[in-house]
């Protein structure tokens, strides 16, 4: 019994050498680290974007040509998609997706807009670039993602 006793009292102060020499943040990891608007920006784009460019690309499979508006591709309207920060997702010119979001985002109005590449669609299908003027930070959150600025 005495064993057990001293094996308890003991594991504390191991636990406490082990989290003291843990590497703790630096503030250079706390600003790659995603904020709270970031997070619900991923969010979002996760719920719509894949349904989105797969609607694009069945539509340029089909038709030789990329849709220019939600409605050709058979989704829902732009204002009909709707999320914690996304306001809505349209299809526009040249088969380009935007994603408009709300306040929350960290920015009014901001917009992720993923662009369709044909260059190699007869080996590869359709690729996609996803470009931001509105969020430096995007990356952290959309890794392929990139911020172009204004």
């Amino acid at each position: 019994m005495a064993v057990k006793t001293a094996s308890i009292l003991l594991l504390p102060m191991a636990l406490a050498a082990c989290c003291a020499c843990a590497p703790r943040p630096t503030p250079l990891d706390r600003s790659v680290q995603i904020d709270a608007a970031m997070r619900l920006i991923q969010g979002d784009y996760a719920k719509v974007a894949d349904r989105i460019r797969i609607s694009v690309a069945e539509y340029y499979n089909n038709y030789g040509k990329l849709p220019t508006r939600n409605q050709d591709a058979g989704l829902p309207a732009p204002q009909e998609y709707r999320g914690d920060t996304l306001r809505s997702a349209s299809i526009g010119a040249d088969g380009a997706i935007t994603l408009e979001f709300d306040a929350s985002s960290g920015r009014d109005g901001g917009r992720i807009v993923l662009i369709p590449d044909l260059a190699h669609v007869a080996a590869m299908g359709v690729q996609w670039h996803c470009r931001t003027p509105d969020y430096p930070q995007i990356r952290a959150a959309l890794p392929g993602c990139a911020y172009t600025g204004h």
